[in-house]
């Protein structure tokens, strides 16, 4: 089923704007240049929001990816002066003075969305080790061994995908699946995201490697290993990727220290007023991503991630008083963590992906074909679908 919006395609020129604005505006020597510099970039992406007709499904990783330019931008150019609070690791304070040093400050910032190698970077393990290789060459073939991987299994997934009722435009959605195939395509749709992005992350790290300017420890994995997420929070803040922490993490930090003013000792409090945020700006620029291709607002993401959020609070309450009835952590109760981590997804992740599997997510999403190429070559009476 091909779902058409009946409009024309939003021009490449206009998709590009923002980030090119992106640039432009922490180019800016003054701090009010840059802050006023946010409205004509948001103000872009709302154009695009109200005549986005000609987006579908195909193109919501490009709607997320403007809806996320613009909260990251409201970080960097208003809530945050990146100039004086963010400092590459092997750099001196401050942003260069001269025009192609500032510009290549501000590419790297803008490539670096989890500020690896900045002395801002998360601490306690929140990305992950960095790789031990010491030469390029080597482990640009480990990477370009992972890539093909990782297409094979997109490539499957893809198969998979379209045979299962669930991700079609006009099928009954993961919700009314079952339960059975309701937790196969959580895990299904949960894989076919991690592969995409480690598909772009692998590409990128090869393009990285062939400058010769950046060495293997400076290209941490995009993801943790699966082993980590026994619990919510360990899933979301080490294994998930951490693209948005930094943007996340400073609108918690807005509310709690600006607009909240709340005290220091009050721990707890500004814990889970953070967390709180940070679920709500992450499920507003996924809510706004959505309505751009579905042309409504019954989109489900917003209700989606602030779901986290409440289900990490009660899982922190319950982690709690384990811990005082002296409850250990053992490898039965990760068994039991990783199962409940799997049917959390599977409950909620519908809610979130449904109404976008309706508009052809799945059905006009970008297909990796290997396998229906090599069938092709070997035996023309082959039939898998694309």
């Amino acid at each position: 089923m091909d779902i058409d919006s009946g409009h024309a395609p939003v021009p490449s020129w206009l998709l590009i704007a923002p980030f090119v604005l992106s640039f432009v505006s922490l180019m800016f020597s003054s701090p009010a240049v840059r802050k006023a510099m946010f409205v004509p970039l948001a103000g872009v992406v709302v154009h695009i929001m109200r005549i986005g007709g000609g987006m579908s499904g195909r193109d919501y990783p490009m709607a997320c990816a403007l809806t996320s330019q613009v909260v990251q931008m409201l970080d960097f150019l208003v809530l945050t002066d990146a100039h004086t609070a963010l400092q590459l690791r092997d750099q001196a304070a401050g942003v260069p003075a001269n025009l192609f040093g500032r510009a290549k400050w501000v590419l790297r910032l803008l490539t670096s969305p989890r500020l690896a190698g900045w002395a801002n970077e998360p601490k306690d393990g929140v990305i992950p080790p960095r790789p031990t290789d010491t030469s390029r060459s080597r482990y640009a073939c480990k990477q370009v061994l992972y890539l093909v991987c990782n297409l094979l299994t997109m490539n499957v997934l893809n198969i998979t995908m379209s045979l299962t009722p669930g991700f079609s435009a006009g099928g009954p959605g993961l919700a009314g699946s079952g339960w059975g195939w309701r937790s196969v395509n959580a895990l299904q749709h949960g894989a076919a995201a991690w592969m995409g992005i480690s598909i772009a992350h692998r590409a990128w790290v090869l393009a990285l490697l062939c400058t010769g300017r950046w060495m293997p420890a400076d290209l941490p994995p995009m993801f943790a290993p699966l082993g980590n997420a026994y619990t919510l929070r360990r899933f979301w803040g080490r294994t998930y990727h951490q693209m948005l922490r930094r943007t996340l993490t400073s609108h918690g930090a807005f509310v709690t220290d600006r607009l909240l003013d709340l005290p220091r000792d009050f721990k707890l409090t500004r814990r889970y007023t953070q967390l709180y945020v940070a679920f709500f700006v992450s499920g507003a620029l996924h809510y706004w991503a959505e309505y751009m291709t579905i042309h409504n607002f019954g989109g489900g993401s917003l209700r989606f991630f602030l779901s986290q959020a409440l289900a990490i609070h009660c899982e922190d309450i319950l982690i709690s008083a384990a811990g005082r009835l002296g409850w250990k952590q053992s490898k039965m109760w990760d068994l039991i963590g990783y199962v409940w981590v799997w049917q959390w997804f599977a409950w909620c992740i519908p809610s979130w992906v449904d109404p976008l599997v309706r508009i052809g997510l799945i059905e006009q999403g970008a297909k990796v074909d290997i396998i229906q190429g090599i069938c092709g070559l070997f035996g023309k009476g082959c039939y898998l679908p694309a």
